[in-house]
């Protein structure tokens, strides 16, 4: 976990420095999707962290949403979920279309315990951005919480279907299946 946030803080200092009309946001998340797909092992981090950038990079017209994601992902790093959420909630009001605003408020209302709110976020993001491997892995460790198996099943099967490199997924999806199945894991 540590590991996934400090590459997502990596990719949030990056992204703020390349911004990207909407056309080249579309067409540069299709290259990089299709590159994840075809992708051997070693080459996947790497894509997974150009695809964060891209997420992560706002282009939009409120010019305090980046000061906000800012904030909240600095509160999230100093584990103080409540202003982390507080500051994602305010990137989502001031623009709901934005998914990453989304997907940052679901990671820390996950992380304040409130499963049922992070996968309302869940929802919103996908709506947005249906390839998001991050919101379905965490839409994964929601259903796993809520004792939804088949549910946390079916999201690492998405993840896997998107990036079937990603390790994390695959061991999920392998313990799951052994759990479901009444083997001990």
């Amino acid at each position: 976990m540590r590991r996934l946030l400090a590459l997502l803080l990596s990719a949030v200092l990056l992204a703020l420095a390349i911004p990207a009309t909407g056309q080249d946001r579309a067409a540069r998340l299709d290259a990089l999707f299709a590159q994840l797909k075809a992708a051997a092992p070693e080459e996947e981090p790497a894509l997974q962290i150009q695809i964060w950038q891209v997420w992560l990079a706002y282009d939009g017209q409120d010019p305090d949403v980046p000061g906000l994601l800012e904030r909240g992902n600095t509160a999230m790093g100093d584990q103080d979920y409540a202003v982390a959420e507080a500051a994602f909630s305010a990137v989502i009001q001031r623009d709901p279309a934005y998914a990453e605003g989304w997907n940052r408020r679901a990671t820390a209302r996950y992380l304040r315990g409130d499963i049922r709110g992070s996968i309302a976020d869940i929802d919103q993001v996908l709506a947005r951005e249906p390839r998001h491997f991050g919101a379905l892995s965490g839409l994964g460790l929601c259903r796993i919480k809520l004792g939804d198996i088949p549910g946390a099943i079916d999201a690492y099967q998405r993840v896997l279907a998107i990036d079937p490199q990603m390790a994390t997924a695959r061991d999920q999806l392998e313990q799951l299946k052994k759990l479901q199945a009444g083997d001990p894991i």
